[in-house]
């Protein structure tokens, strides 16, 4: 069945939102233009922008320095015997440098170890555009939604990010066992002492021993009420697992 268009949309944050890695394809600046596609490391911002860290010594910084254009390639992990009837998207826009200290937070949440060299002087930040996008649903299943189908604007993203601090301090001080929960229950995920460490429209990202799982939720929230309503929501479910 053919996703609305707002689904859709929804379908690929939650996607790109559940990984940490991505496929980086910018054009080499010395040999024309040429495609050159590698692997980074990605984090996803409250409004669904992509966000890296790259090093000015790298092919990348060097491509983005001359054009700016770039896509991310996020493909989801499948078992299946033929690997096209798994979801990806690639997401095309303009990637620029960033000294928002938030983008910066948000990256070195999803990869801490990222703090050993994040400070270095020849290592920068940079946030992605959200222009096209192309989402692949499996086999033969394919579609392309403008950028602003994909991303968060405005109040909604402004509240969220108000409001996550004190949700994550809530939660993991008050309720480590229900974290602990969504964990084992909800995401199969095994062991204790998980812990939430970031909060976002359509979902939250819990972290143990280095290890990250993505706990996506039902329907998008916008603020604090919203988040604590959907969070007991799910533990109710997890309890009766």
């Amino acid at each position: 069945m053919k996703l609305l268009r707002h689904e859709l949309g929804r379908e690929i944050r939650c996607l790109m939102r559940s990984l940490r890695l991505a496929t980086l394809s910018t054009g080499l600046a010395t040999a024309e233009g040429w495609p050159y596609g590698s692997m980074v490391t990605v984090a996803i911002d409250q409004s669904a922008h992509p966000l890296l860290l790259l090093s000015d010594l790298s092919d990348h910084s060097h491509n983005l320095a001359e054009d700016s254009r770039a896509s991310l390639l996020f493909v989801q992990p499948t078992r299946h015997r033929n690997p096209q009837r798994g979801a990806r998207v690639t997401v095309l826009g303009n990637i620029r440098k960033t000294d928002k200290s938030e983008h910066a937070a948000r990256f070195l949440t999803m990869h801490p170890e990222a703090q050993m060299y994040a400070g270095f002087g020849d290592f920068n930040f940079y946030r992605m555009s959200v222009d096209r996008a192309h989402w692949v649903g499996g086999f033969a299943q394919a579609q392309w939604l403008d950028g602003k189908q994909v991303t968060f604007k405005g109040t909604k993203v402004q509240t969220i990010s108000e409001a996550e601090a004190g949700v994550i301090d809530h939660v993991n001080l008050d309720h480590g066992d229900t974290v602990d929960l969504y964990a084992r229950k909800l995401l199969g995920r095994r062991g204790d002492g998980w812990r939430m460490v970031g909060i976002d429209g359509d979902g939250a990202d819990l972290e143990r021993d280095g290890r990250f799982a993505r706990l996506p939720f039902p329907s998008v929230i916008s603020n604090a009420s919203e988040a604590r309503d959907i969070l007991v929501s799910l533990a109710v479910e997890a309890r009766c697992k």
